[in-house]
């Protein structure tokens, strides 16, 4: 098999998944920003290692997935590059191990400015971003991806980066990483919706997978609701940036995803909701990022 291109390598990484990283990271440092001040050298290295981690992620989920027969051309979801023979497993298998390998160099610096807590989270998300789909109890496979999905690629993720740059928790970031948190599982639950008969096929229970159609349309309904709303905590916690709250004016285009989600018919129309949801997670922390500094 040729050197794979730069456009497949692209495609393998899944670009359109990335929200779920940099709108933490985004959230975390703008509370920084008013909170003691943005460490534009440390949150480039929390920015980093998250895109790393998500494609280090990808990548895995699209080799262990092959492996073990999840992956088939009856998928309605995008491309897998190793199933469709486009890249080779091995080549797959290299590109994830570089890519948490790499992360793991960017965390050294994070651990050199803000010690062990950082060596115990960025452990624990290589850790997760391999058992997600491999090893010997996938949490993809058992219904357990919800959770962690929630909680690295939401508080953690935005509570983490604020630290590393004030060297302090914020109760603020934490609750604006919930948002972050809501969307990632947002988008998870949508894609399992999709794929839950499939699922069904090849023994991939996801929560989806296990109690239905309904449970997936209500997962997705209160994950994308919870995330929209989640900025009105602002106004008890920070009354003093109550314009924060005009974020939770993107809820009018959650519902309209929610209503297109409870509607469809064919699991192909949800690749329209997917799009739809990581569209709205960009313009709810574009909106959040300008309420909180002005």
């Amino acid at each position: 098999m040729t050197q794979p291109s730069i456009k497949l390598w692209i495609q393998a990484a899944r670009p359109w998944t990335l929200g779920v990283t940099i709108s933490p990271v985004l959230l975390g440092t703008i509370i920084a920003h008013t909170e003691g001040g943005i460490h534009w050298l440390a949150a480039s290295a929390a920015l980093f290692g998250g895109i790393l981690i998500q494609i280090g992620t990808n990548l895995a989920n699209d080799y262990f997935d092959f492996k073990k027969g999840a992956d088939t051309s009856s998928r309605t979801g995008p491309q897998r590059v190793t199933q469709a023979g486009l890249i080779a497993p091995g080549t797959v298998r290299n590109g994830f191990l570089l890519c948490f390998g790499l992360a793991f160099i960017i965390g050294i610096y994070l651990v050199y400015l803000s010690g062990w807590p950082i060596v115990i989270i960025g452990l624990l998300a290589l850790l997760l971003g391999i058992i997600y789909t491999g090893g010997p109890f996938p949490l993809a496979y058992h219904g357990l991806a919800e959770l962690p999905a929630f909680l690295f690629f939401g508080p953690i993720a935005s509570a983490t980066t604020t630290y590393v740059q004030i060297d302090s928790w914020s109760p603020a970031s934490l609750v604006a990483g919930t948002s972050a948190g809501f969307f990632s599982m947002a988008l998870l639950s949508i894609n399992n919706l999709r794929d839950y008969q499939e699922d069904r096929k090849i023994g991939k229970r996801t929560l989806v997978a296990l109690f239905g159609r309904d449970f997936g349309v209500y997962e997705y309904g209160l994950s994308v609701m919870a995330a929209t709303l989640t900025p009105l905590v602002f106004l008890l916690l920070t009354p003093d940036r109550p314009l924060v709250s005009i974020t939770t004016f993107t809820v009018f285009m959650a519902i309209y995803a929610v209503r297109a989600t409870a509607n469809y018919k064919a699991p192909q129309e949800l690749l329209a909701v997917l799009k739809m949801t990581a569209k709205l997670q960009v313009i709810f922390t574009i909106v959040f990022i300008i309420t909180w500094i002005i």
